[in-house]
């Protein structure tokens, strides 16, 4: 229905069972929309094989630089954002890159890099501003 939100993850046993499925406002399914396109790679979503974020093809790069990598994540997202995301007016993105210790299935811990991200912006329908915080890790994997 146009104008009514749902938040992920959805619960598919209250669909099956023909429940009321937990709803959400507007800014908090653009947030949802951004979290779940940054972090699908392309191909994953059956329906549109080019529906996802290239952040995943730079997963393992390890000859760039931090600037460079910070820079091709931003450009990423501001093309995937500005392709899939219609309600937003995007206006600036900030990536930042930070190191941090991560469990290990075996009781360790491994050193991941922490990607921040914001996301500005304003709300086309409603011209209020927008801003989205989020943060993914990626490789190499290294264990301490």
């Amino acid at each position: 229905m146009y104008g009514i939100y749902y938040k992920t993850p959805i619960d598919f046993k209250d669909l099956m069972e023909k429940k009321e499925i937990e709803k959400t406002n507007l800014e908090h399914s653009i947030a949802q929309f951004i979290n779940l396109a940054a972090t699908t790679s392309f191909g994953e979503c059956k329906f549109d094989e080019g529906f996802g974020c290239k952040i995943w093809e730079m997963d393992f790069d390890l000859l760039s630089d931090q600037n460079t990598i910070k820079d091709r994540i931003r450009d990423a997202l501001k093309a995937t954002i500005k392709k899939y995301e219609y309600r937003l007016e995007l206006s600036d993105i900030e990536v930042s890159i930070t190191e941090a210790k991560a469990a290990s299935y075996n009781n360790g811990l491994r050193m991941k890099k922490k990607v921040n991200v914001v996301v500005n912006g304003n709300v086309k329908k409603t011209n209020r501003a927008f801003n989205f915080y989020g943060y993914f890790f990626v490789g190499p994997l290294s264990y301490i």
